[in-house]
């Protein structure tokens, strides 16, 4: 009869015996981001090859090229150059020579710096890029400027 009474010990205990219940909380952890747009532009050089000869003129291309987060608006001014009045200038010589930036293939519509007057509106594609092309041309060579390298830089300037 022993061996019953300590069986009957040992299932008495364990039904005395009940194990911690668990106890949970819950918080709520917030997420957040701020995607800022962003937007890069590169330009090619604008090159004119001119001759020395009275009344001669250049005419030349650039892209202008953006890179932005994702579909954008925007406006590109261009300023007058480092020489002003967008002129080159020939180091060696010191004479100028007069140019023009058009945002047009025509050649009829300045390219300049005054906002909704004459820069240029656009928007990048849903992939964030943009191509525009810089129309430049000379002034007529009345002055017959000295052979030599002239150059200017025009700074790019874009709003978004």
């Amino acid at each position: 009869m022993k061996p019953i009474f300590a069986f009957s010990a040992a299932i008495t205990a364990i039904t005395f015996c009940t194990p911690a219940e668990a106890r949970q909380t819950e918080a709520v952890l917030h997420i957040s981001a701020v995607v800022e747009e962003s937007c890069s532009a590169s330009a090619d050089p604008l090159d004119f090859v001119l001759d020395t000869t009275a009344n001669a003129s250049a005419h030349g291309q650039a892209s202008i090229d953006l890179s932005c987060s994702g579909p954008t608006a925007f406006e590109i001014a261009l300023d007058t150059g480092q020489n002003g009045a967008r002129r080159m200038l020939d180091s060696a010589s010191g004479q100028t020579l007069a140019y023009e930036i058009y945002s047009d293939a025509a050649r009829s519509v300045r390219w300049g710096n005054a906002s909704g007057v004459d820069t240029v509106a656009g928007a990048a594609d849903a992939n964030g890029k943009a191509t525009l092309t810089a129309y430049g041309s000379t002034f007529a060579n009345v002055e017959r400027v000295a052979a030599g390298t002239y150059s200017d830089a025009v700074v790019v300037t874009v709003n978004f």
